[in-house]
């Protein structure tokens, strides 16, 4: 089996390699340059959805490949705050899966640089740091919990969500 991941970030495929190779250990997992078609920095749960289902697509269409991942994150309103969504979407070339998570609070600062600027989430934290491509290291969960969790472990958690559909396959009707 082959499944593609709809990224050359390192962190979206480790996060994919990760969770996969439990569910199908004989299973290649590679990365391969996607655009989602969507902003930068999506803005919308909405948008983000799109952009991992995209991901996902354009990923299964490489020849010989089983699986799709998408993994798209950026940020959403809440309750007049402004908060990390990632969402990842599993496609087999019939139907998809999708799951989201990760809602964190952003500080107001990174939220106004995201917001005035038009920084995507990554930028804004390395400028609030003074870091480097955290986006490709722990992410901005890495940074604002202080390592308690991280972008990984979040990637980790939606593409389980994601999946729910391909493993209980009974309850879903396919």
């Amino acid at each position: 089996m082959k499944i593609a991941v709809g990224s050359l970030n390192p962190v979206k495929i480790a996060a994919a390699r990760s969770v996969l190779s439990r569910l199908y250990p004989e299973a290649e997992v590679v990365g391969t340059g996607v655009q989602p078609g969507i902003s930068v920095m999506p803005l919308s749960e909405e948008e983000a959805i799109a952009g991992a289902r995209q991901r996902a697509k354009v990923a299964r269409e490489i020849p010989g490949v089983d699986l799709g991942i998408g993994f798209e994150g950026g940020a959403a309103e809440f309750d007049g705050r402004l908060m990390t969504a990632g969402w990842a979407a599993v496609f087999d070339g019939k139907r998809y899966g999708v799951g989201g998570g990760g809602h964190l609070q952003l500080p107001g600062e990174v939220a106004r640089m995201i917001r005035e600027e038009n920084l995507e989430l990554g930028t804004a934290i390395d400028r609030l740091i003074g870091g480097e491509n955290t986006k490709q290291k722990s992410g901005a969960i890495g940074v604002l919990t202080r390592g308690l969790s991280s972008r990984r472990q979040a990637y980790e958690s939606i593409l389980i969500y994601a999946l729910a559909p391909f493993i209980s396959t009974r309850w879903y009707g396919e």
